[in-house]
């Protein structure tokens, strides 16, 4: 009888899960083929720093 219950359960398991993996692999964002940057140049985010530290009012004996 557990034989049964866990060829019944793979039966419905299974199909289910392969379902679920298939529809979350259809609809995943698609990749970014082209960035839009030419050779060599830097993406915009990564070539701005932060600004530094500006100390005022401090006296420098």
């Amino acid at each position: 009888m557990a034989d049964f219950v866990a060829l019944l359960a793979m039966c419905v398991l299974l199909p289910v899960a392969g379902a679920t993996l298939l529809k979350m692999w259809q609809t995943r964002p698609p990749r970014r083929r082209h960035s839009g940057l030419a050779v060599g140049q830097i993406p915009q985010p990564l070539r701005r720093r932060a600004p530094m530290a500006v100390r005022r009012g401090v006296a420098h004996a």
